[in-house]
């Protein structure tokens, strides 16, 4: 375990928190409001793995805050990166904390960035540190890579159909039980043969 920050892990999750969270409403529109959420826990979790509990929350949070600035100022000063809108829909639970902190509705978007960033990105943190449960975090990485190939694959193939676009290519992914079935088989045979080879490493030991 290690018992200092990750100042690598941070710098990592909070590119990829800002990258995730904006990406995240375009691909998936349906996820849009809770964006924000699943990237301070996916990346709180990337982290914190590996590290003790105080050091892994610490990784996460600190991950999550520059996650948060970052995102927060984009969004509120470039309007599209090429061709892809930079407007983060941010889900109404943290409304009445958030409205009270910034009285200003232009700062509102990068302000509840940074909020969730810092209390997601905690526990996310908090979660990585716990070693039984990295079977379910390899697990959730492998079917989102699958998905996410299979969502490449399938606009690959649309290239040349007029008015497809990437949203379209996720949700065909998403409604194909092939698709789905295959993502699980594929990411729970990652996840057993993961297991089998430390199994193997300790008996070497």
């Amino acid at each position: 375990m290690q018992d200092r920050l990750d100042y690598a892990k941070i710098v990592y999750g909070s590119i990829l928190y800002s990258v995730f969270v904006i990406l995240m409403g375009y691909f998936v529109p349906e996820l849009e409001p809770y964006a924000a959420i699943i990237a301070g826990l996916v990346f709180g979790v990337y982290a914190g793995y590996g590290s003790d509990m105080v050091h892994g929350m610490a990784n996460g949070l600190l991950a999550g805050l520059v996650g948060g600035i970052v995102s927060g100022v984009v969004s509120s000063s470039v309007k599209e990166i090429f061709g892809i809108p930079i407007s983060i829909s941010i889900t109404n639970y943290l409304s009445p904390i958030i409205s009270s902190i910034t009285p200003s509705s232009y700062l509102f978007s990068a302000t509840a960035l940074i909020v969730i960033g810092l209390v997601f990105g905690l526990v996310g943190g908090f979660l990585g540190t716990i070693r039984i449960l990295k079977p379910i975090f390899l697990f959730g990485v492998m079917f989102f890579l699958f998905i996410l190939l299979g969502a490449v694959d399938n606009a690959a193939w649309n290239l040349q159909t007029p008015n497809w676009t990437w949203t379209d290519s996720f949700e065909h992914v998403f409604h194909n039980e092939i698709d789905i079935a295959v993502a699980v088989i594929f990411a729970g045979f990652v996840t057993v043969l993961s297991y089998l080879m430390n199994l193997f490493k300790r008996d070497e030991k």
